[in-house]
């Protein structure tokens, strides 16, 4: 049996200031965490490294270990991921490595004086290994900028979406591996969307939320992936976080 986490970053100086729409006034491209987002992330790992902070296992696989025993964990490009995670890896003294596929709908942007949004290049090879010397790069990862190319539309959203899931399910299906991702809540929304070929219900995708799984800063989602078959144990778990902690 493997076990994915799906974690959602900490909050970011977008979120903290966020008014429902992508042309929010001091928005930035590829922002920081706040210094609420790092104390959730320090909590989350404190929580995630504690050994007898999952005690939700599989029910036909008895175990007698009531941790999350992470094997890997791996994060986006994009700061607030790899902020979050740092804490992860750090806590359970594991490696963290980055995902090319892995970043937010869109990929880094900008907004133009037109509206439009405009698509920047994010920082290369050598921004990631003078501050984030630990993280693990992509080995096709180059110093001409991560994403440097237009933002990304909604069919090329889904394909890419699809080929993360795809290709997530064809490694753990094979393994026992115990993987927390940490990720951005569009991501998480469509990678659960395509995993259990759920719709994307349109109400849903035309307000200001756009999504049908609604995920908090820092929360944790759990699937199961036993004999083929792909199990939804929880998703947007926030326990470890106090009253004061919870963000969108």
């Amino acid at each position: 049996m493997a076990r994915l986490y799906l974690i959602r970053h900490a909050q970011s100086a977008n979120n903290a200031i966020w008014d429902g729409s992508d042309h929010t006034a001091g928005r930035e491209p590829d922002p920081e965490i706040t210094e609420i987002g790092h104390r959730q992330a320090q909590t989350l790992a404190e929580h995630m490294s504690h050994p007898h902070a999952e005690v939700r296992q599989h029910p036909f696989v008895p175990a007698e270990e009531f941790h999350f025993g992470l094997t890997h964990v791996y994060c986006s490009l994009m700061t607030r991921s790899i902020l979050t995670a740092e804490y992860i890896a750090s806590a359970c003294g594991l490696e963290l490595q980055a995902l090319s596929d892995v970043f937010e709908k869109f990929g880094i942007y900008d907004v133009g004086d037109d509206g439009n949004l405009q698509g920047l290049p994010g920082p290369g090879r050598d921004y990631f290994t003078q501050r984030f010397p630990r993280l693990k790069l992509p080995q096709e990862f180059n110093d001409d900028g991560w994403w440097n190319r237009p933002v990304e539309n909604e069919s090329a959203f889904i394909a890419r979406m699809q080929k993360v899931v795809n290709e997530f399910r064809q490694r753990l299906d094979q393994s026992d591996e115990t993987i927390a991702l940490v990720a951005h809540g569009d991501f998480i929304d469509q990678f659960v969307n395509e995993l259990m070929g759920v719709v994307r219900h349109q109400p849903n995708y035309d307000n200001h939320w756009v999504a049908n799984w609604a995920f908090h800063n820092t929360s944790i989602s759990r699937i199961d992936f036993v004999n083929g078959a792909h199990n939804v144990v929880y998703m947007n778990r926030i326990d470890h976080l106090p009253n004061e902690l919870v963000t969108w």
